[in-house]
């Protein structure tokens, strides 16, 4: 016998999946993420590159700004080279003035100077005179000035010059140091 049940029940249904949507999705998703991950890329390596490009002009421009402060170093150091030249020059340019000075102020008439070498504190003259009597006013002038010392006759010889008889003769000393005085750079 069959039974028929005509009353309205609950029924399980059994739900069925459908793999043909599944097959259908999956592949679009995959290639979905796939697409996804390739523009993901393709953006950073543009970015990428243009960074690269960016750093290379900015290591340009810096390897141009790097040699023009080596020109700039290498000219300094070409300027403060003159420019030491120029006070080593004028710290020493008054110290041969002063001993010219002096020596001017104590010359005696009649005595004519000929050479005249200094070298640092050292001076050698040489000159002449019309007698040593003149050579030793010199002499003592040159002392008495307070610019000298160690005022030393090297040699007193007997000239003619124009038929004139004079005495040639060589001195030697050396010069005070006073604190006015500037002393060449060593």
């Amino acid at each position: 016998m069959i039974r028929i049940n005509l009353i309205r029940g609950k029924r399980k249904k059994g739900k069925e999946l459908n793999f043909d949507f599944l097959y259908l999705i999956a592949p679009l998703i995959v290639l979905a993420a796939v697409f996804y991950y390739h523009q993901t890329l393709t953006s950073r390596l543009e970015n990428l590159g243009v960074e690269i490009q960016k750093a290379e002009t900015d290591i340009q421009r810096l390897k141009r700004e790097i040699g023009e402060v080596e020109k700039f170093k290498v000219r300094k150091a070409e300027l403060q080279k003159k420019v030491d030249i120029i006070t080593s020059l004028q710290a020493n340019r008054s110290g041969p003035l002063k001993v010219f000075e002096a020596i001017s102020a104590s010359i005696p008439e009649k005595c004519w100077i000929e050479t005249l070498k200094i070298e640092g504190p050292k001076v050698a003259l040489g000159g002449m005179a019309l007698s040593n009597n003149t050579i030793a006013n010199f002499m003592t002038a040159l002392g008495q000035s307070g610019r000298f010392k160690d005022v030393t006759l090297g040699s007193a010889e007997a000239a003619t010059y124009l038929d004139a008889k004079l005495v040639r003769f060589n001195l030697t000393f050396q010069t005070v140091l006073d604190n006015s005085a500037q002393q060449r750079p060593g």
